[in-house]
This record gives C-alpha cells, sequence and structure tokens, in this order.
C-alpha cells in the first residue's frame, strides 16, 4: 500500500493557504500519497493527521524569525512569524509520533533551529547559492563520519544539487549531524542520530536530472529510513 505523507502548508498568501506543485507531484511521482496539511486552527482536528499519514515533508520559504534562535534580524527577509510558530509546533508534534519528517531547505533551518541550534542569516558565498531567477547548481559532497547516512546511501560521495538559499546552518541542533557539504563548507544536509529526520537544504523536488527522485522515493518509503551509526 502506498504510504500517506503529510505536507505541511509552505505558507499564507492572504486569506489563503498554499502548497506549491512541486512538492505535490514529487511525492505523487515517488510512489507516496501526497496530502496537503493545513493549519486547522484546533489542535483536536490538527491531531487527526497523525493517524492517516505515514511521514511528513516541511517545504522551503521565507527566513525564519531570528528571535527563534536568540538573534536579532540582521539580514533576513520574507519572515512570517505566524507561520514559523505553527511550523514549530507541528514539528513537535510529528516528532512524539515518532515518524518521518524531511525537510527541504526552509524545512532543514526550521529542523535545525527546533533542535536548538542557530543560522547564518546571510551567508558570504550567498551569490552562489541564492535564487537568482533560477535555482543554482552546484555539487555537494559527503560529510558524514560514517556511511551508514541517507546521502551516501544514496548518491556515495558526492552529487549535483540545485540552490536557492542566502541563509545556512550555523550551529548545529543537538543530536544533527552534517551529512553532505557544499565546497564552501555550508551544510547541505542533516540527519537526526536517533529519530527518523531528515532534511536537505537543496530542492530535489525540482531538480531536473533525476537526483531528487531518489531522496523522495527513499523517504516516501519510510521504513527505509535508517538512522546512523
Amino acid at each position: 500500500m502506498s504510504p500517506v505523507i503529510g505536507i505541511l502548508f509552505c505558507g499564507f498568501d492572504k486569506n489563503r493557504q498554499f502548497v506549491t506543485s512541486p512538492y505535490i507531484d514529487a511525492i505523487s511521482d515517488a510512489g507516496g500519497i501526497p496530502v496537503i496539511i493545513p493549519y486547522p486552527g484546533k489542535d483536536a482536528y490538527f491531531s487527526k493527521y497523525f493517524q492517516i499519514c505515514d511521514g511528513f515533508l516541511f517545504c522551503g520559504g521565507g527566513d525564519i524569525t531570528p528571535a527563534f534562535f536568540g538573534q536579532q534580524n540582521r539580514g533576513s527577509r520574507n519572515i512570517d512569524t505566524e507561520l514559523d510558530i505553527l511550523q514549530m509546533q507541528a514539528l513537535e508534534s510529528f516528532l512524539q509520533q515518532g515518524k518521518p519528517v524531511l525537510g527541504i531547505c526552509k524545512g532543514l533551518q526550521v529542523i535545525n533551529v527546533a533542535f536548538g541550534g542557530t543560522i547564518t542569516q546571510h551567508i558570504l558565498t550567498a551569490a552562489n547559492h541564492q535564487w537568482n531567477g533560477a535555482d543554482q547548481r552546484h555539487q555537494v559532497y559527503h560529510s558524514g563520519l560514517t556511511r551508514t547516512d541517507f546521502f551516501y546511501q544514496l548518491y556515495g560521495l558526492s552529487a549535483p544539487v540545485n540552490s536557492a538559499h542566502h541563509q545556512a546552518i550555523d550551529s548545529l541542533g543537538k543530536n544533527l549531524l552534517p551529512v553532505c557539504r557544499a565546497a564552501d563548507n555550508i551544510v547541505e544536509g542533516i540527519q537526526h542520530i536517533a529519530l527518523p529526520v531528515i532534511a536537505v537544504q537543496w530542492h530535489p523536488e525540482r531538480l531536473p536530472d533525476g537526483t531528487g527522485d531518489r531522496l523522495l522515493q527513499y523517504f516516501a518509503e519510510t521504513d527505509a529510513i535508517t538512522i546512523p551509526h
């Protein structure tokens, strides 16, 4: 039976909540059944998604409110504090259920901050990573201490990825491991040492060459996620 993957809504657009189509298409193409999770306003309704979803995806988006990692605004933009609060609350709830979580772009940063990590609000090499009318392209390289993490299992020592971010992980959250980095040492992928939580700074849902499909298929097969050791 196909796994049901809950995609937490990406953001607000006036009186609308939205998820961009590539996330939906990518989960479907990977063999999962995508279910869009809106913010229903009542925790009792929200918890019902735990019963029907086998895993949860956190999308990309704007920057996280710097106060959440103990800083003032020093270059963050497109901030939506209400959305940040909801995403943090949702992640905490999903983690309590012990179900797999995949973070993409901002989703990686949400996971890192939720575990006590911090963010560099504007990286020195932003010109090589940020959106400039299209995704940037570059290599990422395995940085795990062992070969049991998801990145090595899927890609080996390196992989070509896309990039659309101007921020990055500064200090890692508790129990999170960096599994791949760009040539400028920016963390591009993380994995929790004990929970089925993985995340990438790049956008597998819109990679044109099939590189992203491997990650999304791996996540859709939620029982396949292994804990690094």
